[in-house]
């Protein structure tokens, strides 16, 4: 992978993540996490990927922990698009920005572990946190090292 088409794979990556995170922090803060689950399933259930159930979701005590993260999941993507529209320039920010989005797939991972496997929309989820964090470190070792030779 080239240094400029690592930027590309960067800037593409942290634009269509950090619109995603804004969109379902948005969601999460707007309309609750059962129904920002339901539309990410019924989005999967198109695709003919199982989604699971979100009854679980709709206790006052889950909508109001995640109503309360939303606006960090919102904040992330801003970051992520304000690093993105300032690559190559912005570089040392996407190991922190990747490291955190990994950190959070490794929740997931931890909670498995604790509690069982969730719905498989959180399990996907699980997945994409994961290949994206080793696409994003990739591209950002190939940028790097591009810029360096310059």
């Amino acid at each position: 992978m080239q240094g400029t088409i690592a930027v590309r794979v960067l800037i593409a990556g942290f634009w269509v993540l950090g619109v995603s995170a804004i969109a379902i922090g948005s969601s999460n803060f707007l309309f609750g996490i059962a129904t920002t689950a339901e539309l990410l399933s019924g989005v999967l259930g198109t695709l003919g990927l199982p989604a699971g159930d979100f009854g679980d979701l709709k206790t006052a005590n889950t909508d109001n922990e995640f109503r309360f993260y939303a606006v960090f999941w919102v904040a992330y993507g801003i970051a992520l698009i304000k690093a993105a529209r300032s690559l190559p320039g912005t570089l040392q920010w996407v190991l922190p920005l990747t490291a955190l989005f990994l950190v959070g797939g490794i929740g997931r991972l931890f909670s498995i572990l604790a509690y069982g496997y969730p719905a498989p929309l959180f399990v996907l989820l699980m997945y994409v946190e994961f290949l994206l964090c080793a696409v994003f470190i990739l591209a950002w070792f190939f940028a790097r090292r591009q810029a360096n030779r310059s």
